[in-house]
């Protein structure tokens, strides 16, 4: 519980600023949804699997999580823009240059 607490008092919040930049007003409602849905999956899965991963790592459980914790850090700086003193046209045309990088299935329009 404290835990959760901790999470939503600090970072957890996050992505629903940066859904307020990065997603159009017609699909703010459903990538809230979405986000809500994963945010509350991660937590699960933290949950679910701290003792396992406690049991086999011990006493390098936190460098674990720590990796993951780099491998998203690493993603956010490389794909997602930065949005200051920017309009949502501007950022749309920045995500879709990066989008057209990838393969289709990736990129849902």
């Amino acid at each position: 519980s404290s835990g959760i607490n901790a999470e939503y008092g600090g970072i957890g919040c996050i992505p629903w600023f940066m859904m307020n930049e990065l997603v159009a007003t017609e699909y703010r409602g459903i990538a809230n949804s979405i986000i809500c849905a994963f945010n509350w999956l991660c937590s699960i899965v933290l949950l679910l699997t701290y003792d396992l991963i406690n049991d086999a790592l011990s006493p390098y459980t936190f460098f674990f999580y720590m990796a993951v914790v780099i491998f998203f850090l690493s993603f956010v700086l490389f794909f997602v823009p930065e949005t200051r003193c920017k309009g949502e046209k501007s950022i749309r045309q920045q995500l879709e240059r990066q989008a057209s990088h990838f393969p289709p299935f990736v990129w849902i329009q």
